[in-house]
């Protein structure tokens, strides 16, 4: 099955600490990545996991849902 999100992790300026991100094809067809604020590889893993079961299933974000007054 081929892996939907894929993980890459950049090296900070000081080269001590490292950030990950997830890069995938959005509901349109477009690439998107998402920077995750951490460098914990365990909990990382769960969080792509959690994007490829939310893209297997079609999960859909909402709309901005702005209130007008007419």
């Amino acid at each position: 099955m081929k892996q939907l999100v894929k993980l890459h992790k950049r090296p900070s300026r000081d080269g001590q600490r490292v950030t990950f991100f997830l890069r995938y094809e959005g509901e349109n067809g477009k690439r998107k990545w998402e920077t995750l604020g951490h460098g914990d590889q365990r909990k990382v893993e769960r969080q792509r996991a959690q994007k490829e079961k939310e893209l297997r299933m079609g999960y859909i974000e909402p709309d901005s849902m702005r209130l007008r007054i007419s």
